[in-house]
């Protein structure tokens, strides 16, 4: 339970910053291609661990409250 409750806030603090750097990318300034391919790999990366992390975050969250 600890262990998902920390990796949550930080899987989505990752997504937020892929994201953002994406949209700088797009409407302010072009990033050079290896920057856009590296945080296109840290987000492709970040999404699987993101569903694990939130589906076993809410099985916990189901357990305590006595549902299945």
């Amino acid at each position: 339970m600890m262990k998902n409750n920390r990796l949550f806030p930080v899987i989505i603090t990752i997504l937020m910053v892929c994201l953002g750097v994406m949209v700088v990318n797009w409407l302010i300034v072009p990033l050079p291609d290896w920057s856009v391919r590296s945080f296109g790999l840290l987000m492709l990366a970040d999404l699987p661990v993101l569903v694990y992390s939130r589906i076993k975050l809410s099985k916990t969250i189901n357990k305590k409250k006595g549902s299945f």
